[in-house]
């Protein structure tokens, strides 16, 4: 149960000065709180002796007065403490997960999906959050203050009574730690369940023009539905488990009450007690009744925080598997070349690339064309380092790529993938992505060679237009287009587009490749595609199929092996001519 404190020995250490002031404002703070009886006791002793006079009476209103302020100040500080310090693990642990995240590639979003790490990110650090504030001010009450309650009680009233009057509590123990491991188990299953509301109301935001396309709002509505009800029981059964703890402590606390007054009165009648230690003892026992309670909310929040410690832990000593500790730094892309190269994802059966022969020279243009599942995204993504790097040959230059630094290698390519990300931003913030601080003349250059240009004009506001959350206020041509000139005004030396032109009419495309071959003389283009139009200008040519290059050469080569580049060049040719004479006809 105390595992979390000890993983988060860390965070304590290194705010160690403002836990030390904390507990050191807590611990006062309870100790003039536990004074007040003491003078209470006193002053009724006093009143029953016939003793009290005006010099009394001030001395006992100006103590009063002073520890009610001092309590108050001292609270103030431990409270600000603690709390603050809660906030700053949350802020902390956020900060580094999320470098963890950036730093992650494909294979480990598969294993997490984005509803999960949302709810390991907010609602499971928030639990630890908790941890490190109010956990440390109820396992404070619930230690130091109840142990300052019941020495005082011992010193100034009775050691016996005060025995007498803490042995009924000791059963709470075996309950709290059987209902504590209950809570633990059934609040991870909740966090559980949470999770997979999250990614499952993602999914619907994202697929809500298809979710209406296909009238299923209700279908979703009604499993939205059901999804919630579950997790309301589940957090249900939380509550359950964790609300005996209340009526438990009321419970046992009756019993101490009633040995409390039975044996109070009983040694107030024999002299032992007077009046005034009767009355000072039956208020400790009242302000023990916080402190007991402290140690079911401390079972609750530790419990609570054990779980969603090992829920975090789990994502953040996750790893994506690849071994990208490469040490060369590169400032200029070579040759690349592929030799007897295979590779296969962790979870295929066949393999993904199989004996990849490939010569890419500095500064060419290459089309990769293929049907779908050939395998051209595949290579695409060991070029961006996105799976770990298969086996064979794999070099740039004169090392082999893995021995380059990863950061490096990013900088040096501009990359456009066939499902594009665009931010709720407007159109200047999207294409300025591509590089910090760039003007509004290179942005209009990389509109012009992304044949953006007419569309700009039709939008009321220009480059501050908004084009809405992943720009779903834009056609998908327009997406394309964006994310064209944010990959162009970076001016890589390697870019990729990854079919990023199946969008776009077959004018615009040539417009776009003509100016890309026009502003990236002896720079590195790689075209994947399926419409052969957009690589017809290129330097080579490679088919690929089920993971293997069947056929190479330029256009004209192709078209003279009269292969599937032959077959499915001619398909696209007479659907676009038939396309043409339709348009003329109407």
């Amino acid at each position: 149960m105390f595992d979390v404190i000890k993983k988060l020995k860390f965070f304590f250490k290194e705010n160690a000065l403002q836990y030390t002031l904390s507990f050191i404002g807590l611990g006062l703070g309870n100790l003039c709180a536990v004074l007040i009886p003491f003078i209470v006791g006193m002053m009724i002793d006093d009143i029953v002796n016939g003793i009290m006079n005006t010099q009394r009476l001030q001395f006992y209103v100006i103590a009063f007065s002073v520890l009610i302020i001092l309590t108050y100040l001292l609270d103030f500080s431990w409270v600000y403490g603690l709390f603050s310090g809660a906030y700053k693990l949350q802020k902390q642990m956020r900060s580094k997960m999320m470098r963890h995240l950036l730093r992650m590639r494909a294979p480990y979003f598969e294993r997490f999906r984005t509803g999960d790490l949302m709810t390991r990110g907010t609602q499971d650090i928030r639990a630890l959050a908790e941890t490190a504030g109010y956990g440390m001010e109820v396992l404070m009450t619930s230690t130091v203050y109840l142990g300052v309650l019941v020495t005082m009680m011992g010193i100034t009233v009775n050691w016996a009574l005060t025995i007498a009057t803490i042995l009924p509590l000791l059963p709470m123990i075996y309950v709290f730690r059987k209902k504590g491991a209950e809570i633990d188990e059934r609040y991870e299953t909740a966090q559980k369940s949470f999770s997979k509301v999250n990614e499952d109301v993602l999914e619907m935001v994202d697929g809500t023009r298809v979710i209406r396309a296909y009238v299923k709002e209700e279908d979703f509505i009604e499993k939205f539905k059901k999804q919630t009800e579950d997790l309301y029981h589940k957090n249900n059964l939380v509550s359950k488990t964790g609300a005996i703890f209340g009526p438990t402590v009321k419970f046992f606390e009756g019993f101490s009450v009633v040995v409390a007054l039975s044996y109070g009165s009983f040694l107030v009648a024999s002299g032992t007690l007077t009046v005034g230690n009767m009355i000072a003892f039956q208020l400790y026992l009242g302000m023990t009744i916080w402190p007991i309670i402290a140690i079911s909310e401390l079972i609750l929040i530790l419990r609570q925080g054990s779980a969603s410690m090992r829920r975090v832990e789990e994502i953040m000593n996750a790893t994506d598997g690849l071994n990208l500790d490469g040490q060369e730094d590169i400032t200029e892309v070579k040759d690349i070349k592929f030799n007897q190269f295979n590779f296969r994802y962790g979870s295929s059966e066949s393999i993904n690339l199989e004996n990849l022969e490939l010569d890419l020279e500095k500064g060419k243009l290459l089309g990769i064309v293929g049907k779908t599942g050939s395998g051209k995204t595949t290579l695409i993504r060991q070029l961006l380092n996105q799976y770990p790097i298969g086996t064979g040959s794999f070099d740039m230059g004169e090392y082999a790529y893995q021995q380059y630094q990863d950061p490096a290698l990013r900088r040096m390519i501009g990359y456009v993938p066939q499902d594009h990300v665009l931010f709720s931003r407007s159109v200047r913030e999207n294409i300025a992505f591509g590089k910090k601080e760039a003007t509004d003349e290179e942005i209009m250059t990389s509109i012009r060679n992304a044949s953006f240009e007419d569309d700009l004009k039709k939008m009321e506001r220009g480059l501050d237009t908004l084009i809405g959350e992943k720009g779903m206020s834009i056609s998908g041509g327009q997406k394309q287009r964006i994310s064209i000139a944010r990959a162009l005004i970076k001016d890589p030396q390697i870019l990729i587009l990854d079919d990023s032109l199946s969008a776009v009419d077959a004018k615009t495309e040539q417009n776009i490749i003509k100016n890309i071959q026009k502003v990236r003389k002896n720079k590195t283009t790689i075209i994947t595609t399926h419409r052969l139009s957009a690589v017809k200008q290129a330097d080579e040519i490679i088919v690929m199929d089920n993971g293997k290059i069947i056929e190479r050469g330029t256009h004209d080569e192709l078209i003279k092996q009269k292969g599937w580049y032959y077959e499915q060049f001619l398909r696209q040719e007479i659907k676009s001519n038939e396309a043409n004479e339709e348009g003329e006809v109407r």
